[in-house]
């Protein structure tokens, strides 16, 4: 095995079978709320009150009732503020996708990818560098599957048409998770040089070691101890953890396999080819068929909905981290799903006056479900079963300032938590964002949004821009975390999201 190739391993299949899974002609998630159209992502998903071109399907179906509509003597109406009546048909084709680091996934990620598994294995403990890589093969190990460390990843595509009040359309949302399970402190291809771990961290000089015990606490030196571990290994390894930075907080956790990797039968057990380290990847996809309406009441009010075919796909599947025929499961990644159909209702209402508009949109009201499915693991023939996936009601509403038809500002609030692929983790997002149409020959488009049911990713930042070209546009959108996580030697985002859009209206 080379170098870092065990690391390689374990990130590889995360995200081929991401991209496997979101890619998939009708995949998506479980359901998590989603970017659609850049003009939304760029306004950190505030649409709901001042959508104005397909995806409303997605984000009020209720402003189908306001394009097209004019007064009596086909003259513009006065709360119209952004001259939805102008646009009898149009059509829009698009896409986005995204990821999520959750906690300190990226950090322990990072950190296996720089050890030597080759020299440690075949060498044992005979260098500073080699116990630093085993305090760091054992903490990250320790902390890679608690809770809540996992990565997340979501595509959304789609094509709508409109005429007058009514659309159509075809559009797909997916989203993956991997989540590391089961991890092995055994079959770390270990070997020793002495006769127990304690001589031969003792066997090791380590340079300006202050001798002092400083990071563990009283009861886990005497777990070290019972361990078998004795004074002068047990500091030797307190001032590498200290010198590695390692949290408080991984401190138990790294405790707990040191007393396990202790023992001469942990050191002396299987290679990493036999460790059993498991990761879950589980995804849920759904294609919708939209067919919207949308009916203006008066000037100022209008309602909508979304009735939807829907095809969904329960996608699941478990990886050995360290073995090396990987790849193999994951060119049959996509084998693994059960696919079934349904339909859903989405309404929404919308309200609008000369500078302000109102908006409360639900979708999938009527709790649409989908089928699980039961996977063997390949390795250890359990069964593994990936639970029915069903789509409870998402309410998000809107508040949008337009004192001209060139300048937008909304803020948006999901007032319902959304459940998303990685167990436990939901989204619930308030947004703000405002698109100014400069020229009306370039929109300009900034934001900011923040899950309020999930803190481990922070504010998220977007901008976005749009070309208008006559009947044509194209428009992009980027958003990124303010948080960052290390990960091959860069910072990188803890969230990730690009969109692009091509429209044409008339």
């Amino acid at each position: 095995m080379q170098p870092a190739k065990g690391i390689n391993k374990l990130f590889s299949p995360l995200i081929l079978v991401v991209a496997l899974i979101a890619l998939t002609a009708s995949s998506a998630v479980a359901m998590d709320s989603f970017f659609v159209g850049p003009r939304a992502m760029g306004m950190a998903g505030a649409n709901v009150a001042s959508v104005n071109d397909t995806t409303a399907q997605y984000y009020n179906p209720a402003a189908f009732g306001f394009f097209g509509k004019r007064d009596g003597n086909g003259d513009r109406i006065t709360s119209d503020n952004n001259d939805l009546g102008r646009k009898d048909w149009g059509m829009d084709i698009g896409a986005a996708a995204g990821y999520r680091l959750h906690n300190e996934f990226g950090s322990y990620l990072d950190t296996l990818a720089d050890i030597d598994y080759d020299l440690l294995s075949a060498s044992g403990i005979q260098s500073e560098s080699d116990l630093v890589d085993l305090i760091n093969l054992l903490s990250s190990l320790s902390g890679l599957d608690q809770p809540g460390n996992a990565i997340t990843a979501d595509v959304t595509g789609g094509l709508g048409v409109r005429v007058g009040s009514f659309g159509m359309g075809v559009r797909t949302y997916a989203q993956a998770s991997g989540q590391a399970l089961d991890v092995d402190q055994t079959n770390l291809g270990l070997s020793l040089n002495g006769a127990n771990l304690s001589a031969d961290i003792n066997s090791v000089t380590i340079t300006g070691n202050d001798g002092q015990v400083a990071f563990f606490t009283a009861d886990q030196i005497s777990q070290l101890s019972s361990a078998g571990l004795d004074a002068s290994a047990i500091q030797q390894l307190d001032y590498l953890i200290r010198q590695e930075s390692l949290s408080s907080t991984q401190a138990q956790d790294l405790v707990d396999t040191l007393e396990t990797v202790a023992s001469t039968s942990s050191l002396t057990g299987g290679t990493l080819e036999d460790n059993t380290t498991t990761v879950r990847l589980q995804g849920f996809g759904v294609m919708e068929v939209p067919l919207s309406y949308g009916y203006a009441l008066n000037d100022h009010w209008s309602i909508g909905g979304n009735l939807k075919f829907m095809k969904g796909r329960v996608y699941g599947t478990q990886v050995l981290v360290f073995d090396n025929d990987s790849g193999d499961i994951l060119a049959e990644t996509d084998e693994n799903y059960q696919e079934s159909n349904t339909f859903g209702i989405d309404v929404g209402i919308m309200g609008r006056y000369r500078y302000f508009n109102l908006g409360l949109v639900g979708r999938n009201l009527n709790s649409p479900k989908f089928d699980g499915l039961t996977v063997v693991n390949p390795y250890t023939l359990e069964t593994s079963h990936f639970a029915d996936v069903k789509l409870d009601p998402q309410v998000a509403a809107g508040v949008a300032f337009i004192p001209f038809e060139t300048l937008t500002l909304e803020v948006d609030l999901d007032l319902t938590e959304n459940e998303t692929t990685l167990t436990g983790y939901k989204t619930q997002n308030i947004s703000a964002g405002l698109e100014w149409d400069a020229f009306r020959v370039l929109a300009l488009r900034a934001g900011v949004y923040k899950n309020l049911a999930e803190s481990d990713v922070g504010i998220v930042y977007t901008a976005g821009l749009g070309l208008n070209l006559w009947a044509a546009r194209l428009d992009i959108a980027g958003a990124f975390a303010g948080e960052t996580e290390e990960f091959d030697g860069e910072d990188v985002p803890k969230e990730t999201r690009v969109a692009a859009q091509l429209s044409i209206d008339f």
